[in-house]
């Protein structure tokens, strides 16, 4: 046992020693473990006890039994994995959770069956609500079948908003574009697709004009929000995920995630990043700070701030420092730079984690820039600030990172790159801007530190799937060869990015994101080890248990075959 085992085991240590001395029994003990700890004094582990929902032992099966009394639950892990909880630093539990209630038309044949399902949407809504749908498949947009008429003849005189499952492109109907203005005298906007003979909208958006008419259509009820929340959670335990970031919490959705803390309703902790709206004046900061104040809960806290500083890359809406090849353009900025720059000190003075949405390598710079410069105007603080997404950082500004103490938050499973996406990307970068997309590998050999997130609703929330695919470089099936396969990285990195890095950043790693005494059991227990995994069957794993403070918050249907 080394020196800090021995201190952390202390107490029990001790109990051994002394004659007589009684050790409150565990509530809970897993033995015959796999015990991934990510703690780097004692990585790994065959035990591990649970009290009053704290971790109390950690160490080999000898060692806990002192800790099995008549009341323990043991449960036997037979060689299974045993991990922190998942952090997941960039997601929408409770805004994309409001899917759980829209029209689903995945998987659905067009036109047939996703009109009737459609109409069957329609005609159970309420007066003054919008007809909301998702997942219709990616191939009808662009294809010319997309027409508002269509969609105005399912819902006459209600506004409709029909989305892809990743929610960057819509489908309109004649209401919806009148209420965002989009029509034939507009301003041309390359990303409200037109009639060529009448240059009418065609009801086809692309982003940001998708994305304008999300913040339009109005946001459901309080309890709807805490019901979406309830959903999203659910998916986000059978995923071994307890704690997360809300990357964009409006003021609705900062009260419903309030109000759903105090009645005890979340099973995963959430970090809200309340939006800093560019519109409004920089008076909006002493509002957050109020709202910062009443989301001080257990499981709820909105001490980080967001800003939209680009779009992205798919759309040409990122902003680079040189042109994309197909357009000639560079994309452009969200927010004028000098208002970045004066936002950003701003909020690092009230004590807020700067949150910023930079895909582009301009944007990345002037999101470094912004954040440097506020360090050097603002006293010092225990700033934990992260720029999110990066799929083109500059070689230039690759150990800035580092150098700032900034965190970069990768959406991992953006380098699962098809034969088409590839295609795509060359034809807009060209072959040496696209070595460096997605490189998180140059940014952990920077010595940064690196956490992960899935951007949910947009791809998938298994934290399993975002592993492989760091480490592969390939779409989850292998059916393309490995895409910049040097910015590959390992399994270990990727589990500190999804645990304690994921806690640090949360400002939460002395209670969560490692397997050690005195913090809080928020723990996941895998069907295998993912040591013993081929790279390419990681997504595979299955999670069977997820706790959150020592209590179950999920079990696999798959658990009941054990004696748990």
């Amino acid at each position: 046992m080394n020196v800090a085992r021995l201190i952390r085991n202390f107490p029990l240590c001790l109990c051994w020693i002394v004659a007589g001395c009684a050790v409150a029994p565990a509530d809970l003990v897993f033995t015959g473990g796999a015990v991934y700890t990510v703690d780097s004094d004692q990585p790994w582990a065959e035990a591990v006890a649970v009290r009053g929902g704290r971790i109390a032992y950690v160490g080999d099966d000898a060692g806990v039994q002192p800790l099995v009394g008549e009341g323990t639950r043991v449960m036997e892990l037979d060689g299974r994995m045993l991990l922190p909880g998942f952090h997941d630093s960039h997601m929408h539990p409770m805004a994309a959770g409001t899917r759980f209630f829209r029209c689903q038309l995945k998987g659905l044949e067009w036109p047939d069956a996703v009109m009737a399902e459609l109409k069957r949407c329609h005609d159970g809504l309420l007066e003054g609500e919008w007809l909301r749908g998702v997942g219709l498949p990616e191939e009808l947009f662009g294809s010319g079948v997309l027409d508002r008429k269509l969609l105005d003849s399912v819902a006459p005189g209600r506004p409709a908003l029909i989305s892809n499952s990743s929610g960057f492109k819509a489908w309109v109907n004649s209401s919806a574009l009148d209420l965002a203005g989009f029509n034939a005298e507009s301003d041309d906007r390359e990303d409200v697709v037109r009639y060529p003979d009448s240059r009418q909208p065609t009801g086809e958006l692309l982003q940001p004009a998708s994305g304008l008419m999300w913040r339009l259509a109005p946001l459901p009820s309080q309890d709807r929000l805490r019901e979406s929340l309830k959903m999203a959670s659910a998916m986000a335990n059978g995923f071994g995920i307890t704690s997360a970031n809300e990357a964009r919490v409006s003021r609705e959705l900062l009260d419903a995630y309030i109000a759903a803390d105090a009645a005890g309703e979340m099973t995963i902790r959430v970090q809200g990043s309340q939006w800093w709206d560019p519109l409004k004046d920089h008076s909006q900061v002493e509002d957050m700070v109020s709202n910062r104040q009443r989301a001080a809960g257990n499981r709820f806290k909105a001490d980080a701030a967001k800003l939209f500083l680009d779009g992205d890359i798919q759309h040409g809406t990122a902003w680079l420092l040189s042109p994309y090849l197909h357009s000639g353009e560079t994309g452009g900025w969200r927010i004028p730079p000098d208002r970045v720059r004066k936002g950003v000190a701003r909020l690092d003075a009230e004590g807020f984690q700067v949150h910023i949405h930079a895909v582009g390598d301009a944007a990345i710079r002037l999101g470094l820039d912004s954040l440097e410069n506020a360090a050097a105007v603002n006293p010092p603080s225990d700033r934990r600030h992260q720029i999110a997404h990066l799929a083109m950082i500059h070689p230039d500004d690759r150990g800035r990172f580092e150098q700032l103490g900034v965190a970069a938050d990768f959406q991992p499973l953006w380098a699962k790159m098809d034969a088409q996406a590839r295609e795509e990307l060359l034809g807009m970068l060209g072959p040496e801007r696209s070595r460096w997309y997605a490189a998180i590998r140059s940014i952990m050999d920077s010595g940064a530190r690196v956490v992960a997130g899935s951007d949910w609703i947009s791809e998938s929330m298994n934290p399993l799937d975002a592993i492989q695919v760091a480490i592969t470089r390939q779409p989850l099936d292998g059916s393309a060869p490995s895409f910049n396969q040097e910015q590959a990285v390992t399994l270990e990195q990727m589990l500190a990015a999804y645990t304690i890095n994921g806690a640090w950043l949360a400002r939460q790693e002395d209670l969560t994101g490692s397997i050690e005494v005195g913090k809080l059991a928020d723990l996941v227990v895998l069907d295998r080890n993912l040591f013993g995994v081929p790279a390419a069957e990681i997504s595979q794993v299955l999670v069977l248990l997820t706790l959150l403070e020592g209590v179950e918050v999920y079990r696999s249907p798959d658990s009941s075959k054990y004696s748990w």
